[in-house]
């Protein structure tokens, strides 16, 4: 009996559509949503924190983690996240934020999200008004 060898394809990922603010010691978790079919491989799956320009993507923080995905006969979807640790190489603004899976040559780039991660600054301590709630003989 023969065999069909199937290569192994991914296809469009997703990335969930929600702004987030973060800062400096928290981490960021991208959740992408992707489809694959073909023979089993691991692959590492890519994201980036950063802005886009008129040069590209210009990448501030990201990480990656190996995917294992198994033999697929059929395109099926699948989910997994990668976790970005945000630290203070990273200024506070508005950044924007993509994902791929793939090496130097992805096998499939997520559209890139604009403007959904908002880095905040821990600033001083400060306080605001006081005003007294409450007297009573103890």
């Amino acid at each position: 009996m023969g065999a069909v060898i199937i290569p192994s394809e991914f296809g469009i990922i997703f990335l969930p559509l929600a702004n987030v603010q973060v800062k400096a010691g928290d981490k960021l978790r991208i959740t992408c949503q992707y489809t694959h079919r073909g023979k089993a491989e691991s692959q590492p799956l890519y994201a980036a924190i950063g802005k886009t320009g008129w040069t590209g993507f210009d990448e501030v923080l990201h990480a990656s983690k190996t995917l294992s995905v198994p033999e697929d006969a059929s395109w099926q979807s699948r989910e997994d996240y990668v976790d970005i640790a945000i630290t203070t190489s990273i200024s506070a603004g508005v950044y924007d934020l993509y994902a791929k899976i793939g090496g130097t040559f992805p096998k499939v780039i997520s559209p890139t999200l604009q403007d959904v991660v908002e880095v905040t600054e821990v600033g001083n301590s400060d306080f605001g008004e006081i005003s007294i709630t409450d007297y009573a003989k103890v």
